[in-house]
């Protein structure tokens, strides 16, 4: 792993360094910018209408809320009108309680200024987690750490740390559909250790927190998928014990324009995501959601080092 660690930490700084010289492109109009996510199975989402404007010389990125608009959601063939939300200049909010439903054909319209943006596709079935198993090693391993970059020179200044890998296998329901025939389903899997206090972006950038692709790409044994990734937590020395930590473990299901938008929004050679939206920028998405949070302790490394949760097991 020390080897490894060397030989990608230095495509990564290179690819820092590279960035630092971008700059926003100013925007010549006015444009409507839309978000919005349909979960499966949660209430009708809000809608969010922005607009972008020039860039003034010194300002940053800027995008102010588009007001008075008019904004409808079609599911399964049922309008549903949305009406701008008191105090919230641009958030528009669903007159009628509706539920999301699964494997429904959707649209949204979404009208401000003279400017008319639009989006569809279809609801995905709910995806649920049905079991996350974590390997906490005895010790931690030896690795390589960048603690700053000097812009000025190629003088990396690099300390000789401790880490502890920490592999995370998760098991979710799969589709009932013939995998064999539909390539249209994504699923992105994803670690999310609330280790804010000890964590490092540089290290985990090596390693493998998250992953998207195709469903049918992902193991499946006894009817259900499996996703294999690892986060490191940094430690002082060989004889650390493993910080107390939440990690939460999230499998976000969606269609292609979802994993256009989930593989495009930390791209470097893009200025933004790739858009699903006719007639103006932002995305409109139809996902489904479901996560476990489990704390992640030291007695995990000592006395059981590999542990496995339901979703209906207490914390």
């Amino acid at each position: 792993m020390r080897v490894f660690l060397k030989i990608i930490l230095g495509a990564g700084l290179l690819l820092g360094l590279v960035r630092c010289d971008w700059g926003p492109t100013p925007v010549d109009e006015q444009s409507l910018v839309v978000e919005a996510f349909l979960d499966t199975g949660a209430p009708a989402p809000p809608v969010i209408l922005r607009r972008t404007a020039p860039l003034q010389q010194g300002d940053a990125h800027l995008q102010d809320a588009a007001s008075e608009g008019q904004v409808v959601v079609t599911l399964g063939g049922t309008e549903i009108p949305y009406e701008e939300a008191g105090g919230q200049p641009g958030r528009y909010q669903p007159t009628r309680d509706t539920v999301v439903p699964p494997q429904a054909a959707w649209s949204l319209r979404a009208e401000w200024s003279g400017e008319t943006a639009r989006a569809s596709g279809r609801t995905p079935m709910a995806i649920s987690i049905d079991e996350v198993c974590i390997d906490v090693p005895a010790q931690p391993a030896e690795a390589i750490q960048v603690d700053s970059l000097r812009r000025d020179s190629l003088d990396i200044p690099a300390d000789q740390g401790y880490i502890y890998p920490i592999d995370v296998a998760v098991r979710w329901q799969a589709r009932p559909v013939p995998q064999e025939i539909d390539s249209s389903t994504w699923v992105r899997a994803q670690l999310r250790p609330d280790a804010s206090s000890f964590s490092s972006e540089v290290v985990e950038f090596f390693l493998e927190p998250a992953e998207i692709q195709q469903e049918l790409r992902y193991p499946q044994a006894d009817g259900a998928r499996q996703w294999k990734g690892v986060y490191a937590v940094p430690v002082d020395s060989s004889t650390a014990p493993l910080p107390r930590h939440l990690l939460t473990t999230s499998v976000t299901r969606g269609d292609t324009a979802f994993a256009s938008f989930a593989q495009t929004r930390t791209d470097p050679d893009r200025r933004e995501p790739i858009s699903n939206v006719d007639g103006g920028l932002g995305v409109a998405l139809a996902v489904s959601v479901d996560s476990l949070s489990r704390s992640v302790a030291d007695t995990l490394a000592r006395d059981d080092r590999r542990r496995c949760w339901e979703p209906d097991q207490a914390p």
